[in-house]
């Protein structure tokens, strides 16, 4: 009998979306966009002391510790282990500077048993099918500029990275024109294809001042729930709607006010998506948004950039998103966002594109944690994804497992099916030989 993927996504999506809306969640460690999420939530430190009843188990608000000997829901057969603190190779200077970085490889792998440098397309940053790779070689320096301490500071930040995940980390914006990061490849196919190469996503420098503080240069967007570097996501495949919906990087200037409680303001100037001091093609967006607490356990963030796309890319652009995060208490933890995009007065008529993605997150100790994804996105014209117009569904599951504060094991399992609209009969998996597919990978994250 074969089986109705569309149908099983779609029951899972339902099942992730009967939670209560979503949360907010701390900045990520490295800092990576300015909206940096890690939704994993407990309620003092290990999950399973309160969430599972443990009779050995402190109250919350001691330290709590880890339990690795108490049943908790059937789950005590994930052994926990005392983190302690992360080690790194340079740390911060008497200056305020904070030189760090990650190594990341991994195997992504169908089970289509197609083996090419393209064989798991269009599955995001993870193309390259069952071989493996080193993804991200990653590099920061980082002055924040301190406004709580001076009334007035500057800082920077400077990423510098190289791997698979090089080439679409890269500012590819200007299209054929080779500027800034963009074709920095350093290995590519007989065919030109691009496989490993290096990129600098952020050079910027801000200043601070009271509840102000201003960023000019390369920067990671604000839009969006999953961000380009490995750490500060659960999974390690990425979601159509952050690939193919949404800008990885901008250049221009963003102004952030914090001095309204409870409330994030951004507004700025920048030139289109993923590009960086160049604006030949004369882009010209409005980047901007806000993020509210709307109760210590639930927080609302939406961003949008509209305006002029330029030359190359031709027309104007539309694209917001809204992420909803909240903390369900006992280590559990809801995300839902919504993408929508639009591009206009180009040839023929206007590109819509759209979804929604859920997250559901159990941490089940210090050690552990357990994610499920389940997303749609809909390629309403055929612009973005380039198997003309459908929807995409996939669902994906997976483990995080760190063994201690400086390694992140995230193994996963993704479910995809697509579902051609006006009467597309593509067929984008497997090199264009099905319809389905079933991926799985694992991954390593080292820290330092």
């Amino acid at each position: 009998m074969k089986m109705d993927w569309k149908a099983a996504m779609l029951a899972a999506a339902m099942m992730v979306g009967g939670s209560t809306v979503a949360s907010a969640q701390e900045a990520g460690i490295y800092d990576a966009s300015q909206v940096s999420y890690n939704a994993i939530a407990s309620d003092c430190g290990c999950a399973t002391d309160v969430a599972c009843g443990c009779d050995a188990a402190p109250a919350c608000g001691s330290d709590c510790g880890c339990y690795s000997d108490c049943c908790c829901g059937g789950m005590d057969w994930f052994g926990c282990c005392e983190h302690g603190d992360a080690w790194t190779l340079f740390g911060e200077n008497d200056c305020g500077v904070t030189i760090g970085g990650w190594v990341s490889a991994g195997y992504y792998g169908n089970f289509r048993g197609v083996n090419t440098n393209n064989g798991n397309a269009p599955v995001a940053f993870r193309q390259i099918s069952n071989a493996p790779t080193v993804n991200q070689v990653w590099l920061y320096a980082e002055k924040a500029a301190d406004a709580e301490t001076y009334c007035f500071d500057l800082g920077y930040r400077v990423d510098a990275m190289w791997g698979a995940d090089g080439p679409d980390t890269q500012a590819f914006g200007y299209g054929d024109r080779y500027r800034w990061d963009n074709q920095w490849n350093s290995a590519t196919t007989n065919a030109g294809e691009a496989l490993y190469g290096s990129a600098i996503p952020q050079a910027y420098l801000t200043a601070a001042w009271g509840d102000w503080e201003v960023k000019v240069g390369h920067f990671y967007t604000i839009i969006g729930y999953e961000v380009v570097t490995a750490p500060d996501n659960f999974f390690y495949s990425y979601a159509y709607t952050m690939n193919y919906g949404e800008p990885f990087t901008h250049g221009g200037i963003l102004a952030t006010y914090s001095g309204v409680e409870d409330t994030t303001l951004w507004g700025g100037y920048v030139q289109g998506w993923d590009t960086a001091f160049d604006n030949w093609e004369a882009q010209a967006t409005f980047l901007g948004g806000i993020s509210r607490d709307l109760s210590d356990s639930t927080t609302f963030t939406w961003a949008v950039n509209a305006g002029d796309w330029g030359k190359t890319n031709g027309g104007n652009i539309y694209m917001n998103s809204f992420v909803l995060t909240h903390d369900l208490g006992c280590g559990y933890s809801y995300v839902f966002q919504h993408d929508l995009g639009v591009q206009t007065n180009i040839p023929g008529e206007a590109a819509y594109w759209y979804g929604v993605n859920q997250y559901f997150f159990k941490e089940i100790n210090d050690c552990w944690s357990a994610g499920i994804r389940a997303e749609w996105f809909c390629d309403e014209d055929g612009a973005r994804v380039g198997n003309g117009s459908g929807s995409y569904y996939a669902t994906t599951i997976g483990l995080n497992w760190k063994p201690n504060a400086n390694v992140i094991v995230r193994p996963e399992a993704r479910f995809e099916k697509f579902d051609g609209i006006y009467g597309n009969g593509a067929t984008p998996y497997a090199e264009g030989t099905h319809d389905d597919c079933v991926f799985y990978g694992i991954d390593a994250i080292f820290t330092f």
